[in-house]
């Protein structure tokens, strides 16, 4: 219970702090998130769980009566102040005081009616799961570096990306050094540099921007030279291979503002070759292009040793299914020698929209809910083609309009990161915290 405990200190003390920075204005490069204890002493000394922490030499300003005063100026009185917020973490809604199960790989079978949105009281950010812990209460898409050292991610959506270090818990801005129009996703690439998709010139409208103006960029791993565009728009996300700088992607033909008018979505893979502080598209090699009747794509993950991809098939648009506003949507790999797509089969009465594999190439994590708008857990499909088994991961829709979203494996197998966040959002795929999973396996697994 102590351990619990410390954690709802740490969890409510953080997204607090971020609260604070949000209403008083940028923090700059002097907000860092650490593994570490407040210098007045909350009883925090566990180092695995992350505390905010101010530099000493910090001179930005907090919420009245702390805005506009500098760190010698705010004195006792922020003291005070974070000491009744990690009072107020002892006092969780009725129903939620007990440490949260934790989440157990494979899970339980998924049962469609189980899927339903959930009334249990309180704010499953402040009562995550006994193996998980917040590691940033802003971000969304994380991606494991290829070491599984850090945590790249965007910090919103048409914002900066930034990186987390899991050993010293410190937070860098990556895109901060150049002028840009923001980003939606970022990668690694197995040499260590990074991937970004974003608009060079954003449209009318998020909408019309997300459909037809989204670039991809390269950029150095020191983070020191400004994004290379290289060329292609793409349609939605990437593969990235873990093993060279090999990268696929889906384009849309034509580019169109809505996607009822998309005909195709042809898959390509290209190899990224670096030169000093620039980059190149080389290969460039069109895998498959099927009518979007039948599938529109989406780059999601390479299969072991890069023989093939795994994707998600989105299916029906939701204009054409006005009673529901979800995709119909399966899981699909696709063979590089012999072009064969396999349909590994999930309910079709849910949305599940395939995510990060697992390194052995046997498993792959799934966005599951019955409806994608309101709601989203976590499962794991067995990629098998006849009979898979189907199970539920995380259990944040029993709180109701919750999301888990975009979740990644560790490159040893032994952690999940994703993302965290309430259902009503501007955009799909927008999130409002990091969160990292040391993942426990059932007896047998």
């Amino acid at each position: 219970m102590a351990r619990f405990t410390q954690r709802r200190i740490a969890t409510v003390l953080m997204v607090k702090m971020w609260e604070l920075h949000q209403l008083c204005g940028p923090l700059g490069d002097k907000f860092a998130f650490r593994k570490r204890y407040f210098p007045f002493k909350l009883g925090l000394r566990d180092s695995s769980l992350p505390i905010v922490w101010l530099s000493d030499n910090w001179q930005g300003r907090m919420i009245d009566p702390f805005c506009g005063r500098t760190n010698n100026e705010m004195g006792i009185g922020m003291h005070k102040y974070l000491l009744a917020l990690a009072a107020s973490a002892l006092l969780p809604a009725a129903g939620s005081a007990a440490e949260q199960p934790p989440i157990v790989f494979p899970g339980e079978p998924v049962e469609v009616a189980d899927l339903a949105l959930g009334s249990k009281a309180g704010n499953p950010t402040f009562e995550l799961p006994s193996n998980a812990r917040l590691l940033t209460p802003f971000g969304e898409r994380p991606v494991f570096s290829p070491d599984g050292t850090k945590i790249a991610f965007i910090g919103e959506s048409y914002g900066d990306a930034f990186e987390y270090d899991l050993a010293t818990g410190e937070v860098r801005n990556l895109t901060a050094h150049a002028a840009h129009k923001g980003f939606l996703r970022i990668h690694y690439l197995s040499d260590g540099s990074f991937l970004l998709l974003g608009p060079r010139v954003p449209a009318a409208t998020r909408a019309e921007t997300r459909f037809t103006a989204i670039e991809m960029f390269w950029m150095d791993g020191a983070a020191k030279s400004p994004p290379v565009a290289l060329g292609v728009t793409v349609w939605e996300g990437l593969a990235v291979s873990h093993q060279g700088n090999k990268v696929a992607w889906a384009e849309s033909v034509p580019i169109a503002t809505t996607f009822t008018d998309v005909e195709r979505t042809p898959v390509k893979v290209a190899t990224v070759e670096v030169d000093g502080n620039t980059a190149r598209l080389a290969d460039v090699e069109e895998v498959i292009n099927i009518p979007a009747s039948e599938c529109y794509f989406e780059g999601q993950d390479f299969l072991p040793d890069d023989s093939g991809l795994i994707m998600p098939c989105y299916g029906l648009p939701m204009s054409m299914r006005p009673e529901s506003q979800t995709y119909q949507t399966k899981v699909v790999s696709l063979d590089f020698a012999t072009g064969d797509l396999t349909t590994y089969p999930t309910p079709p009465e849910l949305y599940g929209e395939v995510e990060g594999m697992f390194p052995d190439g046997k498993h792959t994590l799934v966005e599951c809910s019955i409806d994608n708008h309101d709601g989203m857990d976590i499962c794991v499909l067995e990629l098998k083609e006849d009979n898979p088994r189907y199970t539920r991961l995380t259990r944040i829709m029993d709180y109701g309009r919750w999301k888990w979203g975009n979740p990644v494996v560790s490159p040893d197998g032994t952690q999940i990161a994703m993302q965290i966040g309430s259902a009503d959002v501007i955009d799909a795929g927008v999130g409002q915290g990091i969160v990292l999973v040391e993942l426990e396996t059932m007896d047998g697994e």
